[in-house]
């Protein structure tokens, strides 16, 4: 459905407040409050996999964002379009089921609509293997991947990213892949240049296709009209890569990051925001441990609920514990991720004698008799469990190989227990850098405690209107308890402030976990809304933001394609109103394993009663302005089909 010019929106906001540099005081006793929206809204999805966050773009040009969906390896792609009133409808499958990691928007044909690149895995790294470009012909998803001539350079396929490399008005995109882990002819990570007939062509860029990273975010770091790369993965030091315009990049981190002992490392999603409305973008690092890194030696235990769960790596082992329950002992959960294979599963035995019983994937309740003595002797793969008296129980496990990629198990009616080792701390402290005239300061130390957490996502926008970025933080959990996310409030002078129960979280409790997502305005109220995805089985969520914010004012604007033909993505917008200048980055806000384009910008007012002018330059550096703009309604800028 066609977008009209201007559609007037019903805005409540409710606190009094003035500039941006003095109404937090007012604005924090006001607090945010979302709802799931999920099943009215026609958002019904799967308890599945995820990997890496959503992809948002207005994928048929109707001015209304859609929603790409990936459930890793479980289901297709799940695409869902926008009715126009608020609701959606789910696509007919656009790819075939695989082993789906990131995925990317973007115009690469100039035909007015989304093409799609999606990302694959690799077996592991023993069979990498080419991205796929999903070209759509109004609606209708063609792979153009040989035809393209993008069929012959294979990868560990991470992240996919559109970008005119070279600013010559087309879409180039990138691969960034995993580590290789057997010998290949072509690069670790890829570029391709868009050659403007439908045809790409690789083009070698030393430096960046030795990148050790498996997720970038694109940027302008440094406001020179030219693509820089934030590249980062969970187990190496972060680097910022200044691009040049011409397929190569200068890796520029020593010269503009703090020095970190860590090299902040652990960065699983980065976010760009202007936190100080100073006209340049700041960063935002949500740090973690992946399930990789938190198999190994990891329980969380509630004495509360009195349930403890375990992980460890499945490598050839043997470790334990002693656990105390002077009731019976119920095992449930006990599972592992295979490794190519080598076990169906891991055997369970009770006691001094070893008696077998069928591994426990749902409850099983095992008495002090059943499980009487410990063997003297483990030989042979499997978990052990045995009770010695006096409420104490010993359970030992061990891998006669390298088997799987972790083990995990969960005890209920623990009183307490004693670990062999040191369970390590799942935590990592996020990073705020702020960006002064292109270097950075670290002021991490102005997040609340709770963004020193094992934080998988984060996702930035104005979520009170007050005209300052404020940040929505996923956090991993317990390892088998959802728990909830976490909203910092932009206090104003680089300080934040969290809110933790704002509503923005179904699942708590249950065994899934946080994930990544995205703020947008899907109903069009002037205020921004939440997607989220909930990982290990858990399910997307469409929170609507429901805060009454009477008298805080905002605006929407739609941004299109240039004079020049150019289409949004790397568009560069400022609103000016008497109080504060706001600046954002069309794109990605923030990005983890998939690329949006977030043309339609929503921007807090606060107080002001009118924009005075808007701004758009466009990457070709086509510029067209606006003056003097209505507020709470949705404005256009640019060419629209």
């Amino acid at each position: 459905m066609a977008l009209k010019n201007k559609i007037m929106l019903v805005i409540a906001l409710g606190v009094t407040g003035c500039s941006t540099t003095d109404m937090t005081t007012n604005m924090t006793k006001s607090k945010i409050v979302f709802n799931d929206v999920s099943q009215q809204v026609g958002l019904i999805t799967e308890a599945n996999w995820k990997y890496g966050g959503p992809t948002i773009a207005d994928i048929n040009n109707d001015g209304h964002y859609d929603l790409l969906l990936t459930n890793h390896n479980t289901t297709p792609i799940e695409l869902f379009m926008a009715n126009g009133d608020g609701t959606y409808r789910k696509n007919k499958d656009i790819y075939p089921i695989v082993d789906l990691h990131g995925i990317a928007a973007g115009d690469y044909d100039l035909d007015g609509d989304q093409d799609v690149l999606i990302s694959l895995g690799g077996g592991n790294g023993t069979t990498p293997q080419p991205q796929r470009l999903l070209r759509n012909d109004n609606g209708e998803f063609t792979d153009v991947t040989v035809e393209a001539g993008l069929s012959e350079m294979g990868a560990r396929g991470r992240a996919v990213r559109w970008v005119d490399i070279d600013n010559d008005g087309d879409l180039d995109f990138m691969q960034v892949n995993a580590e290789k882990m057997i010998s290949e002819d072509v690069p670790r990570n890829i570029l391709f240049e868009n050659l403007g007939n439908g045809k790409f062509v690789y083009r070698a860029s030393s430096g960046f296709e030795d990148i050790d990273a498996e997720r970038v975010l694109i940027t302008d770091f440094n406001n020179d009209g030219k693509f820089d790369l934030i590249a980062f993965n969970a187990y190496h030091a972060t680097s910022i890569w200044q691009g040049n315009g011409d397929f190569n990049f200068k890796d520029v981190t020593a010269e503009v990051f703090p020095q970190a002992p860590d090299g902040y490392h652990g960065v699983l999603t980065a976010a760009q925001a202007d936190i100080d409305n100073d006209g340049d973008l700041d960063y935002y690092f949500a740090r973690g441990k992946l399930y990789y890194t938190i198999a190994n030696n990891a329980i969380s235990f509630n004495k509360q609920k009195r349930r403890l769960d375990l992980r460890d790596e499945g490598n050839k082992s043997q470790d334990g514990l002693t656990l105390h329950a002077n009731g019976d002992l119920t095992l449930t959960d006990f599972s592992h991720f295979p490794r190519a294979k080598r076990m169906e599963f891991m055997p369970v035995y009770l006691g001094e004698s070893k008696s077998q019983i069928t591994t426990p994937a749902q409850a099983v309740s095992i008495s002090q008799q059943q499980a009487q003595g410990f063997p003297t002797e483990i030989t042979e793969t499997g978990w052990y469990i045995g009770y010695l008296g006096n409420g104490e129980w010993r359970v030992e496990w061990k891998l006669t190989d390298n088997l799987a990629w972790d083990i995990r198990a969960s005890f209920s009616g623990v009183e307490d227990y004693k670990a062999d080792w040191i369970p390590q701390s799942l935590g990592l402290s996020d990073v705020l850098l702020r960006n002064d005239n292109g270097k950075f300061v670290d002021i991490s130390e102005n997040l609340p405690s709770v963004s020193q957490d094992n934080n998988w996502g984060v996702v930035t926008g104005d979520f009170n209107n007050d005209s300052l970025a404020d940040f929505f933080v996923y956090r991993f959990g317990e390892l088998k308890e959802r728990v909830t996310d976490a909203l910092f409030i932009n206090q104003g002078n680089n300080q934040f402030k969290a809110q933790m129960q704002h509503g923005a979280a179904t699942e708590l409790g249950m065994d899934s976990h946080g994930d990544m997502g995205a703020a947008f305005d899907y109903d069009f109220d002037g205020k921004l809304d939440l997607l989220s995805g909930d990982d290990d089985n858990g399910r997307w969520h469409l929170y609507q933001n429901q805060t009454d914010l009477t008298g805080m004012n905002s605006l929407l604007l739609r941004v299109g394609y240039s004079a020049t033909g150019i289409d949004p993505l790397g568009a560069k917008v400022t609103v000016t109103t008497a109080d504060s200048q706001q600046f954002q980055l069309i794109g990605s806000h923030s990005a983890s394993h998939s690329q949006s384009v977030m043309n339609i910008c929503h921007f807090g007012l606060a107080k002001a009663n009118q924009v005075e002018k808007i701004t758009v330059v466009w990457r070709d550096g086509s510029t067209q302005t606006m003056e003097d703009v209505g507020i709470n309604e949705m404005q256009r800028i640019g060419q629209f089909n």
